[in-house]
């Protein structure tokens, strides 16, 4: 910008009419103070805005809005512009292009946040933020919110960076009972959503409420703030993987527990059937019965090991019978998410035997303290390929807990023998 770089201004305290009397009242009336900052603005910093919106750096074929020759009041009508026009504002201040000087003083200079510069009264910040909160309550009157109620959806969050009016034109266009359970569920913290990126506000735009954000404050209960820990990605597979908030139900915290948002869609791909049941005061009610919720109550605790798997384990485990889960719990308490990787390439009763094997050969000692090193799961995956080498068509899952105790695989295995 240097070789281009425009002139500075300087911006002083005269600016007032001759009727406009007396002075001190135009200083303090919210009204009168915004009739003055508008003319300064448009008289002495929109032609500087200008040339900087020549200079303003734009890709090929970029969509980016101009301001240039656009009159305040159209800018003001139009939110693109308005966000530009305050992001060049920003750029004269951080390049010196901007300065002001007090009453009697001939240099310009920067102003401390809180002084009042120029005729209205009002400081630099106070003068932005007056343009930057008119833009969002015009956001919110446009999508038919009630414009002074933007510090309620707001909560304790204060606008500061042009760019969060983007966001808040998605939030204005959520369905209202989005906005109602989030505001119950955040507790005061709505402001913390301009955290998040754009397409997480695109999945609050477009989710059922009753199927998605409902359900998910019924979920998690008091931990329902965590979700503002989640990404965009991480939120849109609970949104698209999770699609029937009976899903939802039956993970509960347990949602907490992921962090890899494939194992989220891994999860949605597990059954999920309707059934009609007995009740008091209907006589007959709809419900539904997930795979999700039968895994999770026959596993407990120990659920959140396949939580912290992958989403290739995760489909397997859907495929689970209640039988094999019953047998596999015993050894659940012993193995990890990675123990399970380890195996997955074979059929899961062959894990399980696998397991019943290394107990009955190894010991408790080496599924407590072995089985889940890096050489131990070494071992497992040597296992895993040997079988599939011999071909899991010829060898009954059965046939592999006496091969471990006949020494078959002892090539993996001796170097946890004593």
């Amino acid at each position: 910008m240097s070789k281009e770089r425009p002139d500075p201004v300087v911006i002083g305290p005269a600016g007032g009419k001759l009727w406009e009397f007396p002075d001190a009242l135009w200083q303090k009336v919210p009204a009168l103070q915004a009739i003055r900052l508008r003319r300064t603005v448009s008289e002495q910093v929109l032609p500087l805005l200008y040339q900087l919106d020549d200079l303003y750096p734009r890709p090929q074929e970029s969509k980016i809005t101009r301001i240039k020759g656009m009159v305040l009041k159209d800018i003001e009508a139009d939110i693109p512009s308005t966000i530009l026009a305050l992001h060049l504002f920003d750029i004269a201040l951080e390049q010196g292009l901007l300065s002001f000087t007090a009453k009697g003083a001939k240099k310009g200079k920067k102003p401390a946040p809180k002084a009042p510069v120029g005729s209205c009264g009002m400081s630099v910040d106070e003068a932005r933020q007056f343009f930057l909160e008119n833009a969002a309550r015009k956001i919110l009157k446009e999508a038919g919110h009630d414009p002074k109620k933007l510090h309620d959806m707001l909560g304790n969050y204060e606008l500061k960076d042009p760019s969060s009016l983007n966001k808040l034109k998605l939030m204005a266009r959520f369905d209202p009972l989005t906005i109602s359970e989030l505001k119950d569920g955040l507790r005061g913290h709505m402001g913390k959503l301009f955290e998040r990126d754009e397409q997480y506000f695109n999945v609050l735009r477009k989710a059922k409420p009753t199927n998605f954000i409902r359900p998910l404050r019924t979920a998690l209960g008091k931990d329902f703030s965590k979700i503002l820990e989640w990404d965009g990605n991480f939120i849109r597979a609970v949104s698209e993987g999770l699609e029937h908030s009976a899903k939802i139900i039956a993970l509960g915290r347990g949602l907490l527990d992921i962090e890899d948002p494939e194992i989220v869609r891994a999860l949605g791909r597990w059954p999920m059937e309707e059934a009609i049941v007995k009740d008091k005061v209907k006589g007959k009610k709809k419900t539904y019965i997930t795979r999700i919720e039968q895994v999770r109550r026959q596993l407990g605790d120990e659920f959140r090991i396949l939580m912290n798997s992958n989403a290739a384990v995760i489909d397997q485990a859907g495929h689970w019978t209640d039988e094999e889960i019953e047998k596999i719990k015993f050894y659940v308490g012993y193995i990890n998410a990675e123990v399970i990787e380890a195996l997955s390439t074979l059929p899961f009763a062959y894990t399980i035997s696998i397991m019943e094997g290394l107990w009955n050969a190894m010991g408790r000692e080496f599924m407590e303290q072995q089985i889940t090193t890096p050489q131990g799961i070494i071992a497992l995956k040597g296992i895993a390929a040997k079988i599939e080498d011999m071909g899991t068509e010829s060898i009954v899952p059965s046939k592999i807990v006496g091969m471990i105790e006949n020494k078959l695989f002892d090539s993996h295995l001796s170097q946890f023998s004593k």
